[in-house]
């Protein structure tokens, strides 16, 4: 019985340093992970608001920097990689890129459109990734992304509150 008493102490024990140890690490992990900007929280709540996107990214040019960059998006790999044609076009023509594409059989619709701050000036791109449905066509997508971006353009005031760290 003593042995057994002994066992369960240690045991206890045990459990309660290696429970010490997991929080300590992720206190000093979460110390470690960048602050997540606006942008980024933009991209989360209008994919969660907007059932019928099946991705979503920001794109702008970093305070500093002089290159267009994906900023935020739904896929982590994404965040960082140079703007391409879709975007640039955007940016130049300040009107919707629409692009129809084949995924997996079906086609679907790219749209990257210009985001304006609170003055009418172009801050940024979304890209938004829209799911396949019967009939679509790209008149109602550019349509739609129109209304997106007018939601996504009221909750910016300027192209640096992008950056701002959130939690």
């Amino acid at each position: 019985m003593l042995i057994s008493l002994w066992i369960s102490r240690s045991s206890f024990l045990a459990v309660g340093i290696l429970a010490m140890i997991v929080c300590s690490a992720t206190r000093t992990a979460q110390t470690e992970v960048p602050a997540k900007i606006f942008a980024q929280k933009i991209v989360t709540e209008t994919l969660a608001a907007h059932a019928e996107l099946a991705g979503f990214e920001l794109a702008a040019t970093p305070p500093g920097k002089d290159q267009c960059v994906t900023i935020a998006s739904n896929e982590a790999k994404g965040i960082g990689e140079k703007c391409d044609k879709d975007e640039f076009a955007a940016l130049k023509t300040n009107k919707p890129f629409v692009e129809k594409e084949k995924e997996n059989g079906k086609e679907v619709y790219d749209v990257t459109i210009p985001i304006h701050d609170n003055k009418g000036k172009i801050i940024a791109t979304a890209g938004m990734d829209f799911k396949p449905e019967p009939g679509q066509t790209a008149a109602q997508i550019t349509e739609r992304s129109l209304q997106i971006a007018k939601e996504i353009e009221a909750r910016i005031k300027t192209k640096e509150s992008l950056f701002e760290p959130v939690r």
